[in-house]
């Protein structure tokens, strides 16, 4: 503990790999440790706590984040979230918040715990080199001038390969991953709103739209839209189209079952040009597998929108469809609550 309260450098051994603290509150020691890292390009630097409540000190803890670490810490996961000034501002490059460590890792809390305070947690490797999994890495890939910031080395011998810590940011609207590490987690978005005609529909869908616009770049974005007869399905529909460009009339496909609507994608959003708005009504398939056999694989394609109707029969295969990163689906459900007032609610899976 002498070293941490006198500003020195430690390498620790944790369940990802070994890492170099220092404390956190401590301004030299912090440009000890970013001395020893190198250029960053402006990249932040987490820190390991003992337990939630050490991290509520630093940290503002809310609903997702606490969600998180219930679920996963002690773990190979660092949560980011407003940060409440207490450490080093330099830890946070210029943003508003910290990234908090709570690893599975004994020594490592047993450090942080009698420390008392935030202890640094980033590999102890110079940046842009190998990940250090023993002495002789670190050795190796770091000049004697950073070498000698180190005032301590706790060897534990050589650690498993394991992956590096999942980042997750708390801090906006949605959760979002910084970086998928050895623990896979899915975001789910869900989002509610009330419209109280159909063009407050048709705004609506055009809202959630430019939500997940930028993943046509690389996916298929898929509308599965659930309500009961006369919720507004096909107007969420022509909110979706209008937002496209689409001027052709829209209308529900329950006999054809299938519309076709070609538009262009604006090249700079989305680097694509040509696509199509696919608008499909289930009503009158007997079984799910009847949408395969009417070529929904090829649909899915970087670019083009399918949006289904009713999708009830269907719903299996869409979730494969989630599961094998085929396409994106929007799952939206709008439930009638007066005579024009609607709750439209949309989720959808990272």
């Amino acid at each position: 503990m002498a070293i941490l309260k006198d500003g020195g450098l430690i390498i620790y051994p944790t369940e990802t790999c070994y890492g170099i603290g220092a404390d956190a509150t401590n301004a030299e020691a912090v440009k000890k440790v970013l001395d020893f890292k190198g250029s960053r390009g402006g990249k932040p630097i987490s820190v390991a706590v003992f337990d939630k409540k050490m991290a509520g000190k630093y940290v503002i803890v809310n609903e997702t984040a606490d969600n998180l670490y219930q679920k996963f810490l002690p773990g190979p996961l660092t949560v980011v979230s407003k940060s409440k000034t207490k450490t080093d501002p330099a830890l946070q490059a210029g943003k508003e918040t910290l990234g908090i460590r709570i690893p599975d890792y004994p020594l490592v809390l047993e450090i942080v715990r009698k420390f008392g305070k935030p202890v640094t947690a980033t590999s102890a490797n110079t940046s842009g080199k190998k990940t250090p999994y023993c002495l002789e890495d670190v050795l190796k890939y770091t000049t004697k001038k950073r070498l000698a910031l180190v005032d301590l080395f706790l060897d534990a011998g050589r650690l498993p390969y394991n992956p590096p810590s999942t980042v997750v940011d708390t801090t906006l609207n949605e959760p979002q991953i910084l970086r998928q590490g050895e623990i896979k987690i899915k975001i789910t978005s869900q989002n509610t709103f009330i419209s109280n005609s159909e063009n407050e529909t048709k705004k609506i869908a055009s809202k959630i739209f430019e939500r997940y616009a930028g993943i046509l770049k690389s996916k298929c974005l898929i509308f599965a839209l659930q309500g009961e007869l006369g919720a507004g399905k096909t107007q969420f529909a022509k909110g979706l189209a209008k937002t496209l460009g689409i001027r052709d009339n829209i209308v529900s496909p329950t006999f054809t079952i299938i519309r076709e609507y070609p538009f262009k994608l604006d090249l700079q959003r989305t680097g694509l040009c040509k696509s199509i708005f696919y608008h499909l009504d289930t009503w009158r398939l007997e079984r799910g597998e009847e949408l395969l056999d009417l070529g929904l694989e090829s649909m899915l394609k970087p670019g083009n929108i399918v949006a289904i109707e009713w999708l009830q029969k269907v719903r299996p295969i869409l979730e494969k469809i989630v599961e094998k990163k085929k396409a994106r689906v929007v799952w939206v459900v709008i439930d009638s609550l007066f005579e024009n007032k609607r709750r439209i609610s949309c989720q959808s899976e990272k």
